[in-house]
Formats: C-alpha cells, structure tokens, sequence
C-alpha cells in the first residue's frame, strides 16, 4: 500500500468516524469492535494464558483501555514499556530505591513488570482497574478522580510517568493535572509523559489540522473524558512553552510508545 493510499483510508476512517461521534454513537461502536476482538483472540488467548501463569485482567477492561482483546499484546507491550522507563530512569539518575508512580495506571500493564527495587505507587480514575490490581499485584493502588488531588503528599515522588494519559484529557485537565504533578515530585524529581504530537498524514480532518497546525491542541470529544476513544493531539509548541514550561528539560523527546515521549526534570529551586 502506497503512502497516499494509507494517508487517504486514514482520513476516510476519520471522516466516517465524525457523525458517530457528535451523535453519541461511538461507545456502541466499540462494543461491536470488542465482541468481534472477542471472538478473534479466544484461541490465541487460551495459549497464551498456558503459557504465562500469572493473572490477567478481564478482556472487556484491556479492549476498554487498550484497544483489543489480546493478553499476550498486554503482557509484552507492559514488559517492553517497563524496560524502557526503567532505562530512562537510570540515565536521569533515579536510585533504585526511589518512590516511583505511574499515573493512569489502568490494570498494571506496565507497573507489574517493573523492577522490584522501586517502591511503586498506580493511580488511575477507574475505580474497577485499581481494585483489580489491589486484588492481583503487588503494590500500592490508589484511586484518583478525573481533575486532581492525587492521594500523595507534597513532595513525596521521585518519578513519575504517564503513557498515553494526556491524550484523553480536556485541556482544562491538562494544565490542572501538570500542576498537581509538580505539586507531588520531589525537586529534582523526574516527570515521564507520552503525547500525541506527530499524527500521521489524514489522520486530523482539515479543522483538526488547521488548529494543530497553529499550535493549538486539538481535542475529539462527544465521549466520556478519560475513555480511550476521547483524544487529544498535541502540537510541540503547546507542550513546550505552555504546558510543561516550569520542568526542565532532561533530553530531546523521543518516539516510544507511538506517541511522543518527553523527560523533565522539576528544578531543584523555584
């Protein structure tokens, strides 16, 4: 398939996407896309889960959060996604026995797989994903709302990271919750969060682009705020000089993840 025959059937899958969306009708939609997941993964699944004797969530949770029904994508994008934030945390200097979070937890893909040294610390909205992880893995499992407190005291982490939670936030959401992970780091502390600021060509309808294009976040919503299918894209210039403009920055941001990764650091004076 060429470039211009991908760019076009992602704009077509956009565009036919967008009536749906004002109308409400998406979360039916994923229903259908999850029992069809559903159906597909089952043989795949039953090995997989022979082949790992650990516990794995309910499906409709992972398809919920994730976007399908496959255990052994959850298990080894979480395992790859752990290794990455553990090398990142070692280059920034991060002890092995720091006080490390993840906020959006969802049902502990990537937090069951990190290093036991660190004192590990999951949030997340959904008060049915951190229930599950109190009942399955180990750690500390707390349950926050969709605007901040979090449950943690002033000053209290010395990382904390955030895959793929900025992209289904309102902007209000955005800024509220950049403070108040400012408010829990540690100075010094490192700050690990994952936008969406490179989408692929046809991806954004021509209003989308010509917003992002200006430096404007772009935000699709007529959903639940929070949900997977509620998503926002985020230009560097947004990021950079406003959002994050009181962190420092550790390194170049990368790709990881698909989406865009940066590394800050809270100065160790204000």
């Amino acid at each position: 398939m060429t470039r211009f025959q991908t760019s076009f059937l992602r704009y077509l899958r956009q565009a036919l996407l967008w009536p749906p969306r004002k109308l409400g009708l998406l979360p039916a939609l994923e229903k259908v896309h999850f029992w069809q997941e559903l159906i597909r993964r089952q043989k795949d699944n039953a090995v997989f889960t022979k082949e790992i004797s650990a516990a794995m969530p309910p499906l409709w949770w992972v398809h919920d959060m994730y976007g399908h029904c496959l255990y052994r994508q959850y298990w080894n994008t979480g395992k790859a996604s752990a290794q990455k934030i553990d090398q990142i945390l070692q280059s920034a200097n991060i002890a092995p026995n720091a006080r490390i979070a993840e906020w959006g937890c969802g049902m502990g893909r990537i937090l069951r797989h990190m290093p036991e040294h660190y004192e590990c610390y999951g949030f997340d909205y959904n008060p049915e994903a951190i229930k599950w992880c109190i009942s399955h893995l180990s750690g500390n499992w707390l349950v926050n709302d969709l605007m901040p407190p979090l449950a943690m005291e002033d000053e209290k982490l010395d990382a904390i990271f955030a895959i793929s939670v900025f992209t289904h936030l309102s902007q209000e959401a955005h800024f509220a919750w950049v403070q108040e992970i400012f408010r829990v780091l540690k100075p010094g502390g490192i700050f690990i969060p994952s936008f969406h600021c490179q989408p692929g060509t046809g991806q954004l309808l021509p209003h989308e682009q010509a917003r992002f294009d200006a430096g404007n976040l772009v935000i699709r919503g007529g959903v639940k705020e929070g949900s997977r299918i509620y998503t926002a894209y985020h230009p560097r210039h947004f990021i950079e000089n406003d959002l994050l403009a009181n962190f420092d920055s550790v390194q170049p941001p990368i790709s990881a993840f698909g989406q865009t990764l940066y590394v800050m650091r809270k100065p160790e004076t204000r």
